[in-house]
């Protein structure tokens, strides 16, 4: 009779301790619940105080800058670890704002880069004298340099004239779109064209190639360099996409960019640019 009381009580205990503890992982539900949602509003509080912050003090950051001889860029992606023995810069250094800055001591470029962010500034009509240090690049046989100037629905429409002097072709430009070659060899050959897709949600396909048509063989479509970018939820609204490479080029070749889509081409000046020159 004792042990049926026994198991009796210990059941009854059983079950009460089970009640207790149900009420009391309810209870600790409820306090993390609200405990949360109290946080969740902190941060966004702070967030927006942020952004209040960030628009009534907005940044003087540049991601270029330009003194005396010295180009910097923004290099955060090369790591905080990496020394410039390691890579082509002159130094690496940090701006007002923190930014890690990679910089290159050349004269020449420091020239070019001023003339560019210069541009905005002038009258369209007044000429700028080609600097003298860029005349090594300009002279150069069987190469050019060009950038984008416009573009109609099938073809993009590239220039050799504009105010910096860094613009050029030594070789004839055929329909403001293709290059013609006119010397057997092997030829060093690249093109960047600079995409916005700030207008869209999701960002689509692109394609982006540098062809070869020759007119000796009037079906043989070559492309020479291929690109692709897009299609993922994880895309870049911006990006910048590069091609380079060589291939062996026979006279009366013509060389040419092709985009997919025009639709998200960056129109802003010298941001998109096709070029090459014989090794």
């Amino acid at each position: 009779m004792k042990k049926e009381t026994c198991a009796l009580c210990a059941r009854r205990t059983l079950y009460v301790s089970l009640i207790f503890n149900a009420i009391l992982f309810s209870v600790l539900i409820v306090i993390y619940h609200f405990h949360y949602k109290r946080l969740e509003e902190s941060v966004d509080m702070m967030q927006g105080a942020q952004i209040f912050q960030s628009l009534q003090h907005p940044t003087n950051y540049s991601d270029i800058s330009v003194l005396d001889e010295t180009v910097c860029i923004e290099c955060e992606h090369l790591g905080t670890s990496v020394k410039a023995e390691e890579t082509f810069y002159s130094n690496i250094t940090y701006s007002d704002s923190g930014q890690r800055m990679c910089c290159l001591k050349d004269r020449s470029l420091a020239e070019l880069i001023q003339k560019i962010l210069q541009r905005q500034g002038k009258n369209a009509g007044t000429p700028d004298p080609v600097s003298k240090s860029l005349s090594w690049w300009r002279k150069r046989p069987n190469s050019a340099h060009l950038y984008l100037k416009d573009w109609d629905r099938t073809r993009l429409h590239w220039t050799d004239s504009e105010d910096t002097g860094s613009a050029f072709s030594n070789l004839k430009i055929l329909d403001r779109n293709k290059l013609l070659i006119e010397e057997k060899g092997l030829y060093f050959i690249y093109a960047t064209t600079v995409f916005d897709f700030t207008e869209v949600d999701e960002v689509p396909q692109v394609y982006y190639n540098i062809t070869s048509y020759w007119p000796k063989l009037p079906h043989f479509r070559s492309f020479l360099l291929m690109g692709k970018y897009g299609g993922s939820r994880f895309s870049s609204k911006r990006h910048t996409g590069y091609l380079s490479g060589m291939a062996e080029l026979y006279p009366g070749q013509q060389i040419k960019v092709s985009v997919n889509d025009h639709r998200f081409i960056d129109a802003t000046p010298y941001t998109s640019f096709f070029g090459l020159f014989k090794l």
